[in-house]
């Protein structure tokens, strides 16, 4: 009988330890805004055949360095502003494009758990820009979270 209580009591806690569930919080809680790259004349998905380089105006950070042949960008959010003031920068070996991108979002706290830390999703309500090479621009989906869908089409008047 001696032998058999240590073992009933082991028995028990490994069943009570393995009913207990482990926080599962996000590792990253930097949400992205994916940007999508069109013809403006056939309204197709284009692949950018300069380079991009996309930074945060004001500041010296690089958000998304030297890009080629690609057909779409995803760029970190801020936390708070309720502005993002974007550069979008073009270059080949005979030009360069500078486009500025006004992304005017509202921020909504996302909490996952009470043990993670909170997350801020966004609300994209207008995106402005000033460039002579893009044509239009084109909210599809505005919200920004964890999803991983295209958020913004840039119509651009040339195929780059």
């Amino acid at each position: 009988m001696r032998g058999k209580l240590p073992a009933a009591l082991a028995l028990c806690a490994a069943a009570l330890l393995m009913g207990c569930e482990g926080i599962d919080c996000t590792l990253n809680n930097v949400v992205y805004c994916y940007y999508g790259f069109y013809d403006s004349g056939t309204g197709k998905q284009v692949s950018l055949t300069d380079t991009l380089t996309v930074t945060a105006e004001g500041t010296d950070s690089v958000l998304y360095n030297r890009g080629v042949n690609i057909s779409s960008v995803q760029v970190p959010m801020s936390y708070w502003n309720e502005t993002d003031t974007l550069v979008f920068l073009l270059y080949g070996e005979d030009h360069y494009y500078r486009n500025t991108f006004y992304v005017s979002k509202e921020n909504v706290v996302h909490h996952e758990s009470p043990d993670c830390p909170t997350t801020m999703f966004h609300q994209l309500r207008d995106v402005s820009f000033q460039s002579g090479i893009i044509d239009s621009v084109v909210i599809s989906r505005p919200e920004v979270d964890y999803m991983q869908d295209e958020n913004i089409k840039i119509y651009f008047r040339t195929n780059l």
